[in-house]
């Protein structure tokens, strides 16, 4: 096996460390990589050196982090302290080398890579956007384990600390920099030379800075830096201000459901993180054992091994062609496109487009259609500027990458073209009609529809075959989902196309069947609607959300209706009842909704009502009387509640795998987390259906049909995993 590391004197007593795992696209500490460089540090420790320069050997990626599989081989606490302890022997040798040495990032530093970097005398990086540090380990359900949590606060403060621990937040070149986590900002040309050119000229800097005089740039400490700041970071009463808000935020956020974010402000805490200088000898060993007991602790927990799971399903996606294993289709690569109509999702799409570097034609009827989507594209992209994730040269760039048009010059030369017009077949068919004599014969052509039937709109096309559904989720710039519909004759290499695509376009895509409402909206639908039919049992509308926020979901699901848009919820819930006939029967109370005008948060008015442009919302009890409803307090109880609007969406989606809309579980378990925000640490809807055993669903379902009919009706396959005691995973 090739060795991972090599060992280059670059000119005199400057030495370089190059990273380059063999056989992976990115470089992992893994366990035989640890091995590697734990046999490698004696030798470098007896290296006749005035600074040594660690280096990546993969364009792009300097470090992406642990190997997750170790992760998930553990079995105890006790075996994920002794993983974070061997580590942490590891790291202190490295920061303990008898020279200076320097972290020169040019890609990606996570999780291990940006702990390993802080063990580092200092840390370098590129200009390029690809360049990037942080530590995303809450994400999978852990704390950073490899002195993380030690030593970023003496670095940067303990604010700017929790905020980078908290919330995964990763910082480019220029913002770590600016932050005092970077020495240095280098130009991405001639990144390597000029790396170890710096380290050559600043080699009595890089000592001093071994012996506790900074060099990187004072971090703004309390997170607004001055006196006040100081003063926060400081003193004791101020650190416990910091971490008390810190946790706060966190319950806010999370309501406890995830408890790594909570345990890493635990170990700061405990550690005494702050400001400062270097920890050394007793107090550094103190310190990374209370990280490992977290690391420990939390590595088998059953939030973390779900989140670690849905990790390896997003993995799986980004490996995948959309296409089942063993077939192959000629990939064309998709670059600039053109979208079909200028309104919320088509402005949303165009932004996707550009927000990637892709050029997009967007096409309207008139120009006040074009310039409210120009306006949506470019409302994002202020936004984009105000959170400092571009500055706003590059915003503008961007922004010129949409162009608005009002016939269809230019679409001959689009690799693909997305139609995003009003949600009504007959229309949708004319104009894929009226698409396809403008476009060249390469072009595959992309319906973004929530529930109408591909085949049917392929039925208007000379060539269905480039034709699928491309279902994106509002709002697009935030929603991670897409939906890949493929029609009765929508080939492999449009499938194909699309998915990649998609990928491309930063989200996650699943290969869906055609069937009303795909997989989501099948899904989420009776959610929403048995959630409306306990208005009509009592339960008054603000319960009804408390129980489901409580369960995790990110919003209550009557909220949800509001957000989605009533009449939109009306429309597809028909569509679905027309589809699936007596099981789908929708609530009569979004119809009575509607008619009083009342769209949900677009108009400001639903079953809540929202002012401030939509960002505050309260309860309005007049909605009551549009209803001609007088719940009360405890009419349903909460177990009831989670239960009619849960066990529908296990009992579809069991359907949904019987009549292979898609080809697994996990990929129902993706859908719904990415796609409605199902909690991901509860794994994933067919993973919490796993937790209640199909023996448990079928009898409640059992009990909801005989009360309420064909809504509860459970599905043959679902009653035949009861009966046999099967799992939806092995």
């Amino acid at each position: 096996m090739a060795k991972s590391f090599t060992l280059k004197e670059e000119s005199s007593k400057i030495w370089s460390l190059t990273f380059d795992l063999a056989g992976e696209k990115v470089n992992k500490l893994s366990k035989t990589v640890m091995a590697e460089f734990e046999e490698l540090l004696p030798q470098l420790e007896k290296l006749n050196a005035d600074a040594l320069v660690l280096l990546s050997g993969k364009p792009g990626n300097f470090i992406a982090g642990a190997d997750i599989e170790m992760f998930a081989e553990l079995k105890s606490p006790d075996d994920g302290v002794a993983l974070c302890m061997r580590g942490h022997g590891i790291f202190n040798r490295w920061e303990d080398l008898p020279y200076p040495t320097v972290s020169a990032i040019d890609g990606a530093a996570l999780g291990g890579g940006c702990e390993l970097s802080l063990a580092s005398t200092a840390i370098v990086m590129s200009t390029d956007p690809g360049a990037r540090i942080g530590l995303p380990e809450v994400m999978l359900g852990i704390v950073p384990g490899l002195g993380g949590c030690v030593r970023l606060p003496r670095k940067v403060g303990l604010a700017m600390a929790l905020d980078m621990i908290l919330t995964s937040k990763q910082l480019n070149g220029e913002r770590a920099y600016k932050g005092g986590l970077t020495e240095a900002l280098i130009q991405k040309e001639n990144f390597r030379e000029d790396a170890l050119t710096w380290t050559t000229k600043n080699l009595t800097a890089l000592q001093k800075s071994r012996e506790g005089v900074r060099l990187a740039k004072e971090p703004k400490l309390g997170g607004m830096g001055g006196a006040v700041g100081a003063v926060m970071e400081k003193t004791p009463i101020g650190r416990a201000i910091i971490l008390k808000k810190a946790r706060e935020g966190v319950l806010s956020k999370t309501k406890g459901h995830y408890p790594a974010p909570l345990e890493a402000i635990s170990v700061l805490h405990d550690t005494g993180a702050r400001y400062g200088t270097r920890l050394q000898g007793k107090d550094r060993e103190r310190a990374i054992a209370r990280e490992a007991r977290s690391f420990g602790k939390l590595a088998v927990s059953e939030v973390s091994k779900n989140l670690v799971r849905l990790f390896f399903l997003t993995e799986g996606v980004k490996k995948s062609k959309g296409l089942p294993p063993g077939v192959l289709a000629e990939l064309k690569k998709v670059g600039g496109g053109g979208v079909l109509g200028a309104g919320v999702m088509g402005g949303g799409i165009a932004h996707l487009f550009a927000d990637k570097g892709l050029p997009i034609r967007m096409k309207d009827l008139n120009p006040a259609a074009l310039s409210l989507g120009v306006t949506q594209a470019s409302r994002i992209f202020k936004k984009q500027v105000s959170r400092k994730r571009m500055n706003p040269r590059q915003a503008i760039q961007k922004l010129n990458l949409i162009s608005p048009v009002l016939d269809y010059s230019g679409f001959n030369s689009c690799d693909i073209v997305i139609e995003a017009i009003i949600e009504k077949m007959d229309i949708k068919k004319k104009v894929l009609a009226e698409l396809e004599g403008y476009v060249g014969e390469r072009c595959y052509i992309a319906s973004n529809t929530s529930s109408l039937s591909i085949t049917e709109m392929q039925k208007a096309l000379k060539h269905p075959e480039r034709f699928a559904g491309m279902h994106f989720f509002n709002p697009v710039a935030k929603m991670p989902l897409i939906e890949v519909i493929r029609g009765e004759k929508t080939s492999d290499e449009t499938v194909s196309a699309i998915f990649e695509l998609s990928k491309k376009l930063g989200k996650t895509p699943i290969v869906v069947k055609d069937a009303p409402g795909f997989l989501v909206n099948r899904l989420l639908l009776p959610y929403m609607n048995e959630a409306t039919w306990l208005l009509a049992d009592g339960a008054p509308i603000t319960d009804v959300d408390r129980v489901l926020l409580a369960f995790g979901m990110p919003m209550g699901p009557i909220e949800l209706i509001d957000e989605v848009g009533i009449d939109v919820g009306e429309k597809v819930a028909h569509i679905l009842h027309e589809g699936f006939g007596a099981r789908m029967v929708p609530a009569p109370f979004n119809e009575k909704i509607v008619k009083a005008e009342r769209l949900g948060k677009k108009n400001g008015k639903g079953f809540y009502v929202y002012e401030n442009q939509g960002r505050d919302r309260k309860f309005d009890p007049a909605v009551y009387e549009i209803l001609g409803l007088t719940p009360h307090a405890g009419a349903v109880s909460d177990e009831e509640i989670l239960d009619r609007c849960l066990l529908p969406m296990i009992n579809e989606a069991s359907r949904c795998l019987e009549e292979k809309i898609v080809a697994s579980a996990s990929e129902v378990d993706l859908g719904m987390i990415m796609g409605t925000g199902f909690p991901p640490f509860r794994g994933g809807l067919l993973r919490y259906a796993d937790s209640l055993g199909a023996k448990t669903i079928v009898e409640k379902l059992e009990k909801f049909h005989t009360r309420f009919g064909a809504r509860y009706e459970p599905s043959p396959a679902l009653v035949k995993r009861a009966q046999n005691s099967v799992r939806f995973y092995p």
